[in-house]
């Protein structure tokens, strides 16, 4: 059927080219000063091939059996920048003689065929003068210039740019499948999905909104040593716009972990820290809600094994189960000013906010609950099997904050690579001594306030924190803590938090919660009988020993002294007899 229409069309374009080819010697043979002015400049731009080549109805069948139209508009084409051409001048394997000539084998064979007659005026010089468009031309899979050019409606660039709106003239070449080299041999790819763009927040910008060193005019070539060091900088965009966010950003362990203003990422060492575009992706930016679903979460991407923790728990089985108001990563750990937890209270803060009333709820059962909430992690009870240990932290006494290293190193003045080594100077962990004349070294230095040891009981691996269980499953026991045997207190831990909110850990020997040198530091774990502090248990139980034999002693007394107090009193009333 279709070789019958290929056929047919054949024969149709036979006919036409000889009426055309008639209607050319019928008009040569005429005084062409005679022909009206639009005949001779039809003649003269386009000859005899408009005659066929203006019908609407013109196409071509190539041997794959593709169609393409063949119709030209002489209105359109008089516009072009190509408009004092002769077909013959692009086209010149054409011959009216023979015209069609040869079936071709596809449409693309065809329009590279074509568009190789523009090196004829378009010179490698000039084609290559621009170093993007010299990439697009010396690509092994270059298009054909018409794909981007058109064919017979090409305009000067500056009449085409002109009728490109937003991003289409940048879509042009980014639409595409192409890369670059970044540093020596690593290729990124530079295409843009446009359905992806149009499906963006962003999808009202125009690229130079956000690239905006590029327009239509400019393009310049930038260099970058790796793709890390590329997102890293076109991140910095963001701010633009997003200042609150990025505000929030520059105060998180992400950012500190990153790049801070004036430094490279190089220079910090840890290229791999988080920016915008790692979470939001470049041109596939979503709305707020799509970072709210299991499946959209960026965090995964590179806490993939603390995620498999929480899809796990109480919370991911209930997210799992399409209950909305559970908590996601951003819910506890916020979207943006992420930093550490442990030894905060910004997680608990976090857990009472959705947990409203809880400590109503504890104080029903728990006695002294409030001091509770205040020593013991929300994860220590209800995350039952992961292992537990005690934070020491240094606390400043009057404002409860935990005093960081730089203020530390100040107070001490040593360097910080100093400290670490009288930390962990011999391995085995520090003894209660030695965190005795730490605690004394600081407060006569004159650090500006009382300093103490404040311990706070967590969970050891701060992955296991998201192991939350359902509350049947909590610690209620009082003896899971305050009983010598207790794994609970089995490790301790001296917390620094360092500069960007991070936390350095020191090794502790787990005596040092007995020793007398910190028993004011250590006084919030003291319960009679579960204390680590033998001191402590011997002077508890002689106080209580005390106040119940204090009146057991005096009726003691008051019994056996009783005749003297009689008889005392019976001398007293005769004295005053006699008087």
């Amino acid at each position: 059927m279709l070789r019958d229409e290929s056929r047919e069309a054949w024969a149709d374009m036979s006919i036409k080219t000889f009426a055309c080819m008639f209607l050319f010697i019928t008009l040569a043979a005429a005084n062409p000063c005679d022909a009206p002015a639009a005949t001779i400049a039809l003649l003269k731009n386009a000859g005899a091939c408009m005659g066929c080549h203006n019908a609407k109805d013109m196409f071509i069948v190539f041997g794959n059996k593709e169609k393409m139209s063949v119709t030209v508009s002489e209105r359109a084409f008089s516009n072009t920048v190509h408009a004092a051409l002769n077909c013959t001048d692009c086209h010149r394997t054409i011959s009216l003689e023979g015209h069609p000539g040869k079936v071709i084998g596809s449409k693309n064979a065809f329009l590279r065929e074509a568009s190789a007659a523009c090196r004829s005026c378009h010179s490698d010089d000039k084609v290559k003068a621009k170093p993007h468009h010299a990439y697009m031309a010396e690509r092994a899979d270059t298009p054909p210039c018409t794909e981007c050019h058109g064919s017979h409606g090409v305009l000067s660039v500056a009449r085409w740019k002109a009728t490109l709106r937003g991003h289409e003239y940048c879509l042009t070449c980014h639409s595409r499948t192409i890369s670059k080299t970044v540093g020596t041999s690593e290729r990124l790819s530079l295409r843009i999905d446009q359905a992806d763009q149009t499906s963006s927040v962003h999808n009202k910008h125009d690229c130079s909104d956000c690239h905006t060193e590029y327009t239509a005019d400019t393009h310049p070539v930038k260099t970058f040593a790796d793709a890390r060091t590329r997102s890293i900088v076109i991140s910095g965009v963001c701010a633009k716009c997003h200042e609150d966010k990025h505000t929030a950003v520059r105060g998180s362990m992400h950012y500190n972990l990153s790049f801070r203003v004036g430094e490279t990422l190089v220079s910090r060492g840890r290229p791999e820290a988080p920016v915008c575009t790692d979470c939001h992706g470049f041109h596939t930016v979503g709305a707020k809600e799509t970072y709210e679903t299991l499946s959209g979460i960026p965090c995964r991407k590179c806490h993939e094994n603390i995620f498999a923790i929480y899809a796990k728990s109480v919370h991911g089985m209930a997210k799992a189960r399409g209950e909305h108001r559970a908590p996601l990563c951003a819910s506890c750990h916020f979207a943006h000013e992420i930093n550490f937890t442990a030894m905060s209270d910004k997680i608990k803060a976090a857990c009472l906010g959705c947990h409203e009333g809880i400590e109503a709820v504890h104080g029903r059962w728990l006695p002294n609950a409030e001091l509770h909430l205040a020593a013991v992690a929300c994860a220590a009870c209800h995350a039952p099997s992961t292992e537990k240990g005690i934070y020491l932290q240094l606390i400043d006494e009057k404002t409860g904050r935990p005093v960081p290293v730089d203020q530390m190193l100040q107070v001490l003045g040593i360097t910080g690579e100093e400290l670490s080594g009288q930390l962990d100077a011999h391995g085995q962990g520090l003894d209660s001594y030695e965190l005795a004349y730490l605690l004394r070294r600081l407060n006569l230095k004159g650090a500006g306030a009382k300093i103490s040891f404040l311990g706070k009981m967590d969970v050891m691996k701060y992955s296991e924190a998201h192991q939350l269980s359902l509350k049947k499953y909590a610690v209620r026991k009082c003896e899971d803590c305050h009983s010598p045997a207790s794994n609970f207190f089995k490790k301790v831990t001296l917390a620094v938090v360092k500069t960007d909110g991070g936390i350095d850990r020191y090794r502790t020997q787990t005596d040092v919660l007995k020793s007398i040198f910190l028993t004011e530091s250590s006084k919030q774990f003291y319960a009679l009988g579960g204390t680590r502090i033998a001191f402590l248990d011997w002077a508890g139980i002689f106080i209580v020993f005390c106040g119940l034999m204090f009146p057991v002693v005096h009726v003691t007394l008051r019994i056996f002294t009783a005749p003297v107090r009689r008889a005392k009193k019976a001398d007293e009333a005769e004295k005053g007899k006699k008087s």
